[in-house]
């Protein structure tokens, strides 16, 4: 019992106690020789039949004594038996396996020879076993060897239900049911990934129809936000993850009738600098075919048009966003309305991840249940502190409760430090997985960071934050900076919340490359002084670059710094080199890359 002091028994105990076990030890040897050699000389009377419950009744994992004992059984079964007969025997048969699975539910013989039981009986009731198999879920219901055994139930279940779509649809209700018990639940999820594809094809859906039951299944894409370039006559939008376009979105401005008509452009992924390069990214500039002479335009962005970068986020409604266009040379936010604008068009709303329909229950009920799942997983923890399973489940668990909780800016702070604080743990424990988490590291101190560029707009959408209107003005008094030095970084996982940062800190990281930086259209000066990096990528489109430092990296060629300068699009620019081993190459080699890049200027 919890809280009871241990008492270190006598020696006299301890002697009784060996004794006894002795004992225990001999007669279940004596048993088991004679279990076998009944099974070597064939002997398959009901002697052998009792010695098989014996000692299976102690150890159920003895295949060798279940193989003997369906030998028995089937002799037992002569061909002049009745149906009746048979089916008693293997009731009876049952019955024992039920006892033997309250001491041991987790032993594969158990449930094997139990199929072996129902496959041969000639009437088995395969309803009242989905019914034993659920109140074993009931007591664990993470025993994967129950959640197979379901599988095989409900397989024959299926065989004589003639309305196999229920029997799918209650099943997905059972693995809800317990997810929601327990969101660790592992094998319940994978029941559902199974499920999944057989309600699909029972239900024979289409596109249109497997489209509602996926969404329901999978995280949200955001807008994080959208503003006009009236200056280039640009849109420029910008997501929480990296995706690719496969339909242009749309841009379209009303008529004097109300019609919608399309506005002639192109989109362009601001990342790299290659054609495959620009079909993926964060951010997305449409740039119209000619001069602006438009009062308003309209942005649409469809689920179907676009390519998440896994399989895990998905964009799941049309977004419609409304821009009223200002007096020339003034940018302005194009507006996320959060009513519908158009038919068929609704607006997706970022404040949270996940949509309360998922899982039938409440958003509160959800955030209760995590926080649940995270007080349990503590406590295992407070056990074995260096657990590398019981902290990496309670990593999951706290970024969950982090993006479906409306937190204030303190809680979210507070969870992202117990999350660097659970990655310096696994970091140090688990060395194979270092670079995992390092990463997942990083995106909880650039988050924590970042917190101040995100606000919740008017319409309670998440945007990326306009602090001040002077951003978008030509004459600009004061430039907005982020600075996040000395933390140990390995990646920047979401660049476009950086998108009107001007000025930019990342020195004295662990940062392995710069190609991030190509989403950062308006960046002025970039600081990455002691990092990692082997070669400069993703600046040659920052056409208002103007200081680049790169000092004290592992650049080792003069070929690594110019190729992330190759069409240069930008004015004069200089890039602090020294620390990096390249400098020693031949003067001759140097002075042919500075010919060639007669507008930047390298400092050592």
């Amino acid at each position: 019992m919890h809280g009871r002091k241990r008492v270190k028994p006598t020696a006299e105990v301890e002697k009784l106690r060996k004794e006894k076990e002795a004992s225990k030890i001999k007669e279940y040897n004596g048993i088991v020789a004679a279990c076998l050699e009944k099974k070597n000389k064939c002997e398959f009377d009901n002697e052998a039949f009792i010695l098989t419950t014996k000692i299976l009744s102690q150890n159920p994992d003895f295949y060798t004594i279940w193989n003997f004992r369906r030998s028995i059984l089937l002799n037992e079964i002569s061909e002049d038996c009745s149906e009746e007969e048979k089916q008693q025997k293997f009731s009876s048969e049952l019955l024992f396996l039920q006892e033997v699975f309250r001491h041991n539910p987790k032993s594969y013989w158990i449930f094997n020879h139990r199929q072996w039981c129902l496959d041969t009986m000639p009437n088995p009731d395969w309803k009242s076993e989905l019914d034993l198999v659920s109140k074993m879920l009931d007591m664990d219901a993470r025993n994967f060897h129950g959640w197979n055994y379901r599988r095989y139930v409900i397989s024959k279940l299926s065989c004589i239900d003639s309305n196999a779509l229920n029997l799918s649809k209650t099943e997905f209700d059972f693995t809800t049911a317990k997810i929601n018990q327990n969101f660790s639940n592992y094998s319940a999820w994978h029941q559902r990934s199974k499920l999944l594809p057989k309600l699909v094809e029972d239900e024979q859906l289409g596109d249109q129809g497997k489209k509602p039951l996926i969404d329901q299944e999978i995280r949200h894409i955001s807008i994080l936000g959208a503003y006009y370039d009236s200056q280039n006559y640009q849109i420029i939008l910008a997501f929480d993850d990296e995706i690719g376009m496969l339909t242009p979105f749309q841009v379209a401005y009303k008529n004097d009738t109300s019609q919608l008509n399309i506005v002639e452009g192109h989109w362009r992924s601001v990342s790299g600098s290659s054609d495959v390069d620009r079909m993926h990214g964060f951010v997305w500039i449409f740039t119209l075919n000619i001069e602006s002479s438009f009062n308003e335009l309209f942005v649409t962005v469809k689920p179907e048009w676009i390519v998440p970068s896994n399989s895990e986020v998905k964009l799941v409604s049309n977004i419609q966003m409304h821009c009223q266009l200002p007096e020339q040379n003034k940018d302005t936010l194009i507006l996320m309305p959060p009513q519908t604008v158009a038919e068929n068009t609704t607006i997706l709303s970022t404040a949270s991840r996940f949509r309360e329909d998922i899982l039938p229950m409440t958003m509160q009920e959800r955030i209760n249940l995590l926080k649940r799942e995270i007080a349990t997983v503590k406590e295992l923890q407070e056990i074995e502190p260096e657990s590398k399973w019981c902290l990496q489940t309670l990593l999951i668990l706290l970024r969950e409760l982090k993006y479906i909780s409306e937190l204030n800016t303190e809680e979210s702070k507070n969870i992202d430090e117990e999350v660097i604080t659970i990655c310096d743990q696994l970091i140090n424990i688990d060395k194979i997985r270092t670079k995992r988490f390092e990463d997942l590291r990083s995106r909880a101190i650039f988050e924590t960071a970042t917190n101040n560029l995100i606000q919740v707009s008017p319409n309670a959408q998440q945007e990326i934050i306009f602090r001040d209107n002077r951003l978008f003005m030509s004459e600009k008094s004061q430039l907005p900076t982020f600075t996040l030095t000395n933390r140990n970084l390995t990646i920047i996982p979401t660049p476009s919340i950086l998108l009107h940062i001007r000025i930019l800190d990342l020195s004295y990281n662990k940062l392995t490359s710069t190609i991030f930086l190509s989403n950062l259209i308006h960046l002025q000066e970039a600081d990455f002084r002691d990092n990692c990096i082997s070669s400069i990528n993703g600046v040659n489109n920052l056409r208002f670059l103007r200081v680049l430092n790169v000092q004290s990296n592992l650049i080792e060629s003069w070929e690594a710094v110019r190729n992330g300068f190759v069409k240069w699009q930008g004015g004069e620019c200089k890039v602090y080199v020294s620390g990096n081993s390249f400098i020693n190459e031949s003067d001759g080699k140097k002075l042919k890359w500075e010919k060639e890049m007669d507008k930047i200027e390298f400092c050592y």
